[in-house]
Formats: C-alpha cells, structure tokens, sequence
C-alpha cells in the first residue's frame, strides 16, 4: 500500500487587530503526518514545525471563525514551498521504509542470553 500523507494545524497565533480585522493570524503550528499500512500493521511518522502566514493585502480576509483546515494547509505549504514539502514527504516515507525493513538492530549480547551453567 502507499504512503498517504495528512496535515494538522493547532494552535493558530493570531494578531488580536491588524489591518482593521480581528484574529488575524500570522503563525501557523503544523505537523504534516505520515502512514502506511503494511501487513495489517500501520507503520507513522511525522515532521512538525512552524509557518509564517503573511498578510496578503488587497486578497479577501476570511474571518477567524470561518477558516478551514484546506485554507490554512495552504497557506503552510505555501509558506514552506513546494521542494520542503517534497522533501518531508520523501523523509517521512523513508522513515516508514525503516520502520518496515530496519537498516540496524540492536541485539543483546549472545553471552547475556544464553543460560548459564551452575557454579
């Protein structure tokens, strides 16, 4: 099965007025989340971080409580940029990738899991 890939977006820092508008946000905290099914066993990771979310003016303002999680991932890939976003994607899958088919275990040493004779 792919890789399928969602956002969540929470907290929204927010101007309390700017440009005569209220709620005006300007920070976007996001974690962009990864995951796949393989086996029935769903292998996850995710990236989180922080995005600018500038002012656009002269594009219409949509009030705080009218916002959308579609909106507001756009303005987070916006400001991230098409080649961050890629990129992330191909990081999380790999980590997927490792989690399914590990490139290093750690195993216990073979002399403290073998039984000991008596004394």
């Amino acid at each position: 099965m792919a890789t399928t890939y969602f956002w969540t977006i929470n907290p929204l820092e927010c101007y309390p007025t700017a440009s005569g508008e209220s709620d005006v946000v300007f920070t976007a905290h996001w974690q962009l989340h990864a995951q796949e099914i393989v086996n029935e066993v769903t292998y996850s990771a995710a990236s989180i971080g922080t995005a600018a979310v500038p002012l656009h003016s002269g594009s219409a303002f949509t009030p705080f409580e009218q916002l959308t999680l579609d909106q507001v991932t756009g303005w987070v890939t916006e400001s991230l940029g098409t080649g961050s976003v890629d990129a992330m994607k191909e990081g999380l899958a790999q980590q997927i990738a490792n989690q399914i088919v590990p490139p290093v275990v750690t195993l216990q040493s073979p002399w403290l899991t073998q039984p000991t004779g008596s004394l």
